[in-house]
């Protein structure tokens, strides 16, 4: 709040201080030192290969120099002037010293980059002139030298994994430097074209000059960026020839490996200066532990005090932390035996003295301790993470008081104290479980390579396991009810089952059931389809309730799903529901003849949306299911599938219309397509023009209608024939009058 009370030019050196702390937001990586005016020169390759730290360090120099004339100028600026000058210098100071940063990580990557240049000619040239392992290794080959080449293995594995996210992270940072580039070299054109039309050309001029500060800087930010994904990639391929070059070492010394005296004795005497330190530091806690109580007990005293509820629970804490302090000062103690043990056990199997059951036996115990050591590095890390947070509150609360001058209880002092204490014990004891659990890990290791751990009984018994706790494996919960992959596969096995069964019940009930109640085939397919949704829909109901589901719980949703149904799914749900209604009423049922658009079809297939019919072409027709309800349809079958036919028979004037009746009476009765019940008749229907009109009237089957009516046909031609009755044809009477001569002109046809 006082920032304006200070003299104008160190408020631009504060307002400079403050830029070069806020950072950049252009990234890291670059090119050549540019010019302050101009247009400065594309990053490219090349230019980034030509980098070298003496390169650098002179750009640095000139650098410098304009650093220092710019703050010159800053301060030959009267005192107590703070105008638009005194801002572009300080943004301008600000903008070099950045750069200069960017200048300081390039010298420092390029001479990364030339230890790893250095390092891999070493080990190319130790790839060429590979020595044998027992000359490159110094002896004595025991136990300490293997764990030196077991933690130099480790450390390349790790570095794998780390470098592979560092040049993840670079290539961001890279790609995003030159989008800042490019920007930046955007607006430094920009600014520069408008130089030729500002009236303010000195402004114009100064906004130029920071345009092309940033422009450089960006430049330089891009090049450094390059030159660290370079390193890191050169890093990477580093890592697999030293790999290479470890590897027959390793084997080497682990098939040669000596466990001399001096070796167990060294380890003995580290043991014991450990026990000292500890049976030390466990005194020292034991006492504190005494100190402590007498404190929560003086604290208790103290009940009725001004503020005894903080205090009392405070040194309560540091009571806990004290007994904490002791068990971990034990674990470690007990842990020395534990350490002691594996050493034993690695000697043993390193120099092959144990027998391959024993060995079995100790990878099976191995394998245990790994997994329970894994749990309590779990917790250790979590009660660390809770005392770091807790003694950064502690902390901080202490240095409020001490700006503010309050004098805070001893109490809060002694907690932060113990608080400190406790962490630096924890960090020793998950230090000690990381030893602990390196040394077994390759004890691990080192049986693997002795015995065959493999066990037909173990491996069926953790693939019984993992199997079962994938088939348990909690999905997802409804209602507060677990709902697990068995759940899901089991409902997918019982909707598939369950359709399958569905369709086969509905057939066996159309086959026994409806056929036995004197059902014709369409009322059969009508009512097996209804039975078929009906068990599904069991089914479906089954599965919800697997699902701890139930229909109430969807009176949310059902509003809003009728609505989309209504207006998405209209045509849908009015076929499907035109469908059931058509297999309810049955008013066309499978196998029914019917007449649509003039057309006689059969009825094959009645589905849930559409019906499929065949004329009698034998093609195929989709029917949506509510067009047989909006429309009228003929249904010849309906009831029975006996029809009444009629053929239209003219004969000429002057024929007995009785023995007419009479011929064709006789023919329809000679055919036994022809029904009796009822009877054929024939109809006297008209005097037409040219004929006298008979229309012969008869029942048959729907199936044979066509070849009925061809039939009779042939036989009426015939009965007419051998009975002399002359069917009509049109005649006409043509009427002259004759009372004048007609008068008949012969016209020429003109030639074209």
């Amino acid at each position: 709040m006082h920032f304006f009370l200070l003299p104008p030019r160190r408020v631009c050196l504060a307002f400079a201080s403050l830029l070069l702390l806020a950072g950049t937001a252009l990234g890291v990586a670059g090119l050549p030192a540019l010019p302050l005016t101009g247009t400065p020169p594309a990053t490219n390759a090349a230019d980034a290969a030509d980098l070298t730290p003496e390169v650098v360090a002179a750009r640095r120099v000139a650098l410098q120099k304009e650093i220092a004339t710019t703050r010159t100028e800053l301060g030959k600026l009267p005192e107590g002037k703070l105008d638009d000058t005194a801002l572009r210098l300080t943004q301008e100071t600000a903008l070099l010293e950045r750069i200069d940063n960017v200048y300081l990580e390039q010298q420092h990557t390029l001479q990364h980059a030339a230890d790893l240049t250095k390092e891999a000619a070493e080990v190319e040239e130790r790839t060429q002139a590979r020595r044998p392992p027992e000359v490159s290794l110094k002896p004595p080959y025991g136990v300490h030298l293997l764990d030196q080449l077991y933690a130099e293995r480790d450390y390349l594995e790790q570095a794998r994994g780390w470098l592979k996210t560092d040049v993840a992270n670079v290539t961001a940072a890279l790609a995003e430097a030159r989008d800042t580039l490019a920007e930046k070299d955007r607006a430094r054109r920009a600014t520069r074209e408008a130089l030729d039309k500002a009236t303010d050309r000195a402004k114009a001029q100064s906004e130029l000059r920071f345009a092309e500060l940033e422009s450089r800087l960006a430049q330089e930010t891009v090049k450094v960026r390059e030159k660290a994904l370079h390193t890191l990639k050169l890093q990477q391929s580093l890592l697999e020839p030293k790999q290479a070059l470890l590897r027959p070492s390793f084997d080497w010394l682990r098939a040669h490996l000596v466990v001399a005296d001096d070796e167990i004795a060294a380890a003995r005497v580290l043991r014991e200066k450990r026990e000292a330190e500890l049976a030390t530091a466990i005194a020292a806690a034991k006492q504190e532990a005494d100190k402590v109580s007498r404190l929560v007990i003086a604290a208790e005293r103290r009940a009725t005090s001004a503020n005894p509820t903080e205090e009392l629970e405070s040194r309560r804490a540091d009571r806990q932390i004290v007994n904490l302090t002791l068990g971990v000062l034990a674990a470690q103690q007990e842990r020395l035996d534990e350490a002691e043990k594996i050493s034993d056990l690695r000697r043993r199997v390193l120099a092959g003295s144990a027998t391959s059951e024993g060995m079995r036996s100790w990878d099976a115990a191995n394998r245990a301790e790994l997994e329970r050591l894994e749990k309590q590095r779990k917790l250790q890390l979590t009660d660390l993470e809770k005392s770091r947070g807790e003694l950064q509150d502690l902390q901080a609360r202490l240095s409020r008081a001490s700006a503010s001058g309050e004098t805070q209880p001893a109490w809060t002092v002694d907690r932060a104290q113990r608080l400190v204490a406790w962490l630096a014990l924890s960090n020793v004891e998950f230090a000690d479980l990381d030893s602990v659990r390196t040394e077994r890990l390759r004890l691990k290791e080192e049986l693997g390579a002795r015995v065959s751990s493999f066990s037909w009984s173990d491996t069926t018994a953790a693939t019984w396991q993992n199997a079962n706790a994938a088939w348990n494996y909690e999905v997802f919960s409804v209602k507060d009810q677990p709902v697990r992959v068995k759940t899901i596969l089991a409902v997918i096995l019982l909707i598939i089952l369950g359709h399958w069964l569905s369709r086969w019940m509905s057939a066996l009930i159309a086959r026994t059931v409806f056929h036995r109640i004197g059902l014709n085939t369409g009322r059969r397919a009508a009512w097996q389809t209804l039975s078929f949704y009906g068990l599904f829909l069991i089914v479906i109901l089954t599965a919800f309730n697997l699902f701890h589901l139930s229909l109430t719980q969807f009176s949310v949703v059902s509003g809003a799903l009728a609505v989309g149904i209504g207006f998405g799914s209209q045509n849908l749900i009015n076929n499907f529901i035109s469908g059931i209604i058509l297999l309810v009423e049955r008013p066309i049922n499978q196998g029914d003849v019917i007449e649509l658009d003039g057309q006689v079809v059969t009825v094959q297939e009645l589905g849930p949306r559409s019906t499929i019919v065949r004329s009698g072409d034998n093609t195929h027709v989709i029917v949506p299911n509510s067009r047989l309800l909006e429309q009228s349809v003929t249904n010849w079958t309906l009831s029975d599938d006996v029809v009444r036919k009629k053929i239209k028979v003219g004969v000429a004037y002057g024929t007995s219309t009785r023995e007419v009746d009479r011929v064709l009476k006789e023919v329809m009765l000679t055919l036994e397509s022809v029904n009796r019940n009822p009877a054929p008749d024939v109809h006297f229907s008209d005097f037409g023009d040219s004929a006298l009109v008979f229309e012969a009237h008869f029942w048959s089957s729907v199936a044979g209608r066509i070849e009925v009516e061809t039939e009779l046909r042939h036989r009426i031609a015939e009965a007419f024939a051998q009975a002399g009755i002359v069917m009509s044809f049109p005649q006409r009477d043509v009427h002259l009058v004759t009372s004048q001569p007609l008068q008949i002109e012969v016209v020429a046809k003109k030639s074209v």
